[in-house]
């Protein structure tokens, strides 16, 4: 009995110590910029109260949580008390992999949970753009992931969103690629078109079936071939298209 009222103490004793600060931490691996502390603690501060000296018991975390993961720019966001009253908050930010501007010029993120992401007026993501034939809007498919729309035959039929996620996931996986690639153009028979940082070409890569072997094809060639002979500038494409070789179209 003695026990149960002591143990009754320490937790009233604990419910009315009072928060004494708040420790924000935000992710920015990858230079990811789309928020930092002073942004995470004007959201928590929108919700009408400042935290600091108020009780523990009166510290919805839960609702702290809910509020910062319905960020648009938020991955994930965990909220905790620790026992001497300092309120912690860890959050992840979410991470583009590929920047889409539509037929109409509508542009948004593709991340890497393969959902889309709105632009940000305070930092713009260093990735490559995807561009051309691309007709699907953010309105229409922000609420859908890759997963949701791939398991779909129809839905899958209609977008190219699950191949432009393959490839761009690959690419911001692939230092040499990520450094190289700078821009998806979808032509006119839906092809995708790769721009190379190095080289005035086109890399016609059509779409992602043997997306690897592709690559792998197209590194062994810049290595062996453009690197050997210095013809960069020869070749207006480089045409992946055709299994076990390389297809060049020089330059008029």
């Amino acid at each position: 009995a003695g026990l149960l009222v002591s143990m009754g103490f320490v937790n009233k004793e604990q419910d009315s110590l009072l928060c004494k600060s708040l420790d924000i931490r935000v992710n920015q691996n990858d230079d990811l910029y789309f928020l930092n502390k002073m942004d995470i603690a004007q959201l928590i501060n929108e919700r009408g109260d400042s935290i600091i000296n108020q009780p523990k018991a009166t510290v919805n975390i839960v609702e702290i949580e809910e509020v910062l993961n319905s960020h648009e720019n938020i991955a994930n966001a965990k909220v905790f008390v620790t026992i001497d009253g300092k309120v912690k908050v860890e959050v992840k930010q979410r991470k583009p992999v590929l920047r889409i501007i539509n037929r109409t010029g509508d542009s948004y993120y593709l991340d890497d949970e393969g959902t889309l992401m709105p632009l940000s007026d305070k930092y713009t993501a260093k990735v490559v753009v995807a561009n051309g034939n691309i007709f699907e809007s953010y309105a229409h498919y922000y609420k859908h992931s890759i997963k949701d729309l791939v398991k779909d035959v129809k839905t899958r039929k209609n977008t190219i969103l699950d191949e432009l996620y393959a490839i761009g996931t690959y690419i911001n996986a692939n230092p040499f690629w990520k450094a190289q690639i700078q821009q998806i153009y979808i032509n006119e028979e839906k092809d995708m078109e790769l721009v190379p940082l190095a080289g005035n070409h086109r890399i016609v890569f059509g779409d992602t079936t043997a997306m690897e072997e592709k690559f792998n094809k197209l590194l062994t060639f810049y290595q062996q071939g453009l690197n050997t002979t210095g013809w960069w500038n020869k070749y207006s494409t480089i045409n992946l298209k055709f299994k076990n070789q390389i297809v060049c179209t020089k330059k008029i």
